[in-house]
């Protein structure tokens, strides 16, 4: 929880977050928590790895998380491994997609 207060304040230290299914934060957080926390990761300019695995999403996290996480100046890696996602989970990121720096 430390982490997402300091992605939330654009720490320079915070370079990579990540968090799984079997995580309480991850389990209980409300549909207004990943909406944030997309809005937050959108606004860092340090964080570069993102990795939430083991069952920490699903289509409708997906949906919340990339309401507003839409591109990201500094994100290099991004890995969503062992999640529940179907094409519409998949299709909610398809703008953060096509506003990656290539």
């Amino acid at each position: 929880l430390a982490d997402l207060q300091r992605l939330k304040e654009n720490n320079p230290e915070v370079t990579v977050l990540s968090g799984s299914g079997d995580e309480n934060y991850i389990q209980n957080m409300a549909d207004d928590g990943w909406d944030e926390l997309g809005q937050d990761i959108a606004s860092n300019t340090h964080l570069k790895d993102l990795h939430l695995d083991e069952r920490a999403l699903n289509d409708h996290k997906m949906s919340f998380l990339f309401r507003r996480l839409t591109r990201s100046s500094s994100i290099a890696d991004v890995n969503f491994s062992d999640n529940e996602l179907s094409v519409a989970g998949v299709r909610s990121m398809v703008p953060f997609l096509q506003n990656a720096n290539n």
